[in-house]
Parts: structure tokens; C-alpha cells; sequence
């Protein structure tokens, strides 16, 4: 099995760890960290293969990244918050029904098996799933809201 697949399963751990414990920070940083593994790979592949898609590969997630990148804001409960929350939680989940597209349409190759292929676009499905369950949450107000300062 390619190593790769045993490491991006830990941040599609971490991020269902943050959906479950309800803490923002660990579900970003899952997201963050995914991003982290998928552009440089697809940046060695845009550079080995000269294929442009590999580089839109790697651009799409790269958004992920910038997008994920975690912080410690509290959720205030205003509607700023939240609107800019499920905005950026529905372009997660946008960007990763994509691979999970993406992973099903590559042909089987050396690198990427059938197996890969399938445990990748799991972890995909995943997270395209998980921050459907935060804009869930946010627009039942289910997340606690933090004590202002």
C-alpha cells in the first residue's frame, strides 16, 4: 500500500476528530494538513509529467490550504460569522467532491492502484461530507457560542 494513503489518513482523522469534539481548530487543521500533503505531490507530478492539470491540481488545493488555515477566532454567533463560516465550509467540501471526481476518472496506473484509489476517494468523500455537518451545525445553532471579552 502507498505510504501516502497511510499518511493522509491522519488529517481526515483529524478533522473528523474536530467535527466530533466540535472544535474548530482541529477540524481546520485536518483540512490544512490534507492540502499540505496533496500540493507538493501534485507539484512533483506537474514537474516530472509537464501536465498543466496536475498544476490546477495543485492551485485547487492550495485554496484548501489558504482557506483552512487555522486560527483561534472564536465563533461569535453573529451573522458575519456565520455566513463567511458555511461559505468557506461549503467551498472545503466543494473542493473535495472534486478529488473525490477526480480520484474516480484516473485510470488504474503502477502509482495508483485500485486500492489507493478507493481509500483516496474515501478520505475525499469524508471530507466532503464533514463540513456539511458544521453548516449543519452553524445554522442550528448547535455550536456554542463564546463569552465576548
Amino acid at each position: 500500500m502507498d505510504p501516502l494513503v497511510i499518511v493522509a489518513g491522519i488529517p481526515t482523522a483529524l478533522a473528523l476528530y474536530g467535527v466530533i469534539r466540535k472544535n474548530r481548530m482541529f477540524f481546520l487543521l485536518g483540512y490544512f494538513l490534507y492540502a499540505l500533503i496533496v500540493v507538493p505531490n501534485e507539484l512533483m507530478t506537474f514537474s516530472s509529467t509537464g501536465e498543466v492539470a496536475h498544476l490546477a491540481y495543485a492551485f485547487i488545493w492550495g485554496v484548501q490550504a489558504v482557506l483552512a488555515f487555522p486560527n483561534r477566532l472564536n465563533y461569535d454567533g453573529t451573522k458575519v460569522f456565520k455566513s463567511f463560516g458555511i461559505k468557506v465550509f461549503l467551498s472545503l467540501s466543494a473542493v473535495n467532491l472534486f478529488g473525490v471526481m477526480l480520484i474516480n476518472a484516473m485510470p488504474v496506473s503502477l502509482e495508483l492502484t485500485e486500492t489507493t484509489k478507493s481509500i483516496a476517494a474515501i478520505y475525499h468523500g469524508v471530507l466532503a461530507v464533514l463540513p456539511l455537518v458544521g453548516v449543519f451545525l452553524m445554522t442550528t445553532n448547535r455550536i456554542p457560542v463564546a463569552a465576548e471579552a
